[in-house]
């Protein structure tokens, strides 16, 4: 028989991810049923939602954890971004840049300015030395969405050996060679520094187990020198490092009062301090992690579903923390939650008017591969 836990705590919520985990095992009746006992919201994320001039919603995380970023590593992440917004213009000062999705794709490298529109999924843009134009960003590691729901990774490891624009970027170009993510669906995203010949590195950008991108760099760089310190020297000190779902400066309204941001869900985010293999990408992206698997340094859920923090399932000590936050910054929605059947977590009959999703087959504790783009809402 079920026990139930009491979810008071965050002993508790983990205590029921474990039981959860084993109920999974034993059949699609007693996972729900493990569910609705427990009476706890095992898929959840955080929503970034709409925002207005000089108040935008973001999320600051201000330490990574210390063995990420010195050699080979994997970021990896869960996105489902909104796409009840419109794909549009977003020039300076407009309502187009607080509401739609940038349609511009600039050339990489192409113009000094080239990545400036895009909404910031993640901001880890630096400027260590300053804000004049031929400062350095060293240390950058940024996310962003341009050309119409197409998702880039930028990045910065030196302050001599720098492109146009003075960071590296791994995308599409053109965007179209790669579909959009305004899909309604969850998407797998996972950024790998990888080394390759004698002293180069390769960054790699795979969406959903499919690479999309990658740029050898002609340096191996210890990034821990950049994150662990300000990355904004004139910024006060309470602002922290990577912003997620704004612009940086706009986020802490410090110096812009507006800029295209992310709108939509953000979940799992999980820190190696190795590359994994192509082929672990390829057959393992859609696979849930758990702690102690061999690489794996810190790990976010995301799935408090309450409150303003976030924390490391590895070390509670680091956390994710919500600003500007309201009730709805929190969704019951998760990247996982597919793999239930159509029923609620609340104990909610689907209705039969309503679609429903079957989960493919499993191997292991991973979905199969079906291709891009598949992951249903």
């Amino acid at each position: 028989m079920l026990m139930n836990l009491g979810m008071t705590s965050r002993r508790g919520v983990i205590h029921a991810r474990r039981k959860f985990d084993r109920c999974r095992a034993t059949g699609v009746i007693l996972l729900v049923a493990c569910v609705l006992l427990n009476g706890v919201d095992m898929f959840a994320s955080i929503r970034f939602l709409r925002s207005q001039p000089g108040t935008f919603d973001f999320a600051d995380q201000k330490s990574l954890p210390p063995s990420f970023g010195k050699g080979e590593f994997t970021f990896e992440l869960w996105i489902k971004p909104d796409n009840s917004f419109p794909v549009g213009p977003t020039d300076r000062g407009t309502l187009g840049q607080l509401t739609n999705w940038t349609v511009q794709d600039e050339r990489p490298y192409g113009a000094p300015n080239w990545w400036f529109a895009g909404n910031f999924l993640l901001d880890g843009h630096t400027r260590p030395d300053g804000f004049f134009p031929n400062n350095t960003r060293e240390g950058t590691f940024s996310l962003q969405f341009y050309g119409g729901g197409r998702l880039r990774w930028m990045f910065a490891d030196d302050a001599d050996v720098v492109p146009v624009g003075k960071v590296w970027s791994v995308e599409a170009y053109p965007a179209s060679t790669t579909p959009s993510l305004l899909d309604g669906k969850w998407h797998n995203v996972q950024c790998v520094r990888r080394w390759v010949m004698d002293s180069k590195a390769q960054l790699e950008l795979w969406i959903d187990g499919n690479l999309i991108a990658k740029q050898v760099i002609p340096m191996r760089v210890n990034m821990r020198q950049f994150w662990d310190k300000l990355p904004h020297p004139r910024n006060p000190n309470y602002v922290g490092g990577w912003c997620w779902g704004s612009e940086v400066m706009t986020a802490w309204a410090y110096y812009f009062t507006q800029y295209e941001d992310y709108k939509g869900l953000v979940a799992e985010l999980s820190f190696w301090d190795r590359a994994k293999s192509p082929e672990e990408v390829q057959d393992k992206w859609n696979a849930t992690v758990s702690v102690g698997e061999p690489g794996l340094v810190g790990y976010f859920p995301l799935d408090e579903n309450l409150g303003t923090t976030a924390h490391d399932r590895t070390d509670t000590n680091r956390a994710v923390i919500l600003h500007n936050s309201r009730p709805e910054s929190w969704s019951g929605d998760g990247p996982f939650a597919a793999t239930l059947p159509p029923q609620s977590l609340h104990g909610r009959a689907a209705d039969a008017s309503e679609p429903t999703h079957r989960a493919p087959p499993r191997s292991g504790n991973s979905r199969e591969k079906s291709g891009f783009n598949n992951r249903d809402q």
